[in-house]
């Protein structure tokens, strides 16, 4: 073989094996950012149940604002707003059964979350979706904006 022709292979298998090296980083991040953020999901759900709406205080941001019909105009802004209206919830006997995260974007220290979630309410179970926007602050995911749609 010339050496031209092995300079060739050597560059072609260094470009192979860099690519399969990003996509296996790839493929890791997006594995831990998922297993994080379910992890974010079940501390909601179990803040949520806990029946002390004070216990969601750390998920969200001071200027979040929760969006949903069962809130009087459509939107609870601010976190304390946010707060008393899932503290209403939990003292009407509301209960998140799960959560599972449908799909996920992330950009640099942005992410949504698309979710399906089931609740009990007073006997009645129900299946809906939520959005979660969420920003990375301190290297700690939190909520920005959570819509909810029954």
């Amino acid at each position: 073989m010339r050496t031209t022709e092995v300079l060739i292979i050597i560059i072609v298998q260094t470009i192979f094996s860099f690519n399969v090296s990003a996509q296996n980083q790839s493929t890791v991040d997006s594995l831990s950012l998922i297993a994080e953020f379910k992890t974010n999901t079940e501390k909601w759900r179990e803040a949520y149940n806990s029946k002390d709406a004070q216990n969601l205080v750390p998920l969200y941001t001071e200027d979040a604002q929760y969006i949903s019909s069962h809130v009087s105009g459509l939107v609870a802004a601010g976190r304390d707003k946010l707060i008393a209206n899932f503290q209403n919830g939990m003292n009407m006997a509301g209960h998140i059964d799960s959560v599972e995260i449908l799909r996920m974007e992330v950009s640099c220290d942005q992410a949504s979350l698309l979710c399906k979630y089931q609740a009990t309410n007073s006997g009645e179970t129900v299946v809906g979706r939520n959005l979660l926007i969420m920003k990375k602050i301190n290297g700690v995911w939190i909520i920005t904006l959570h819509m909810t749609v029954v």
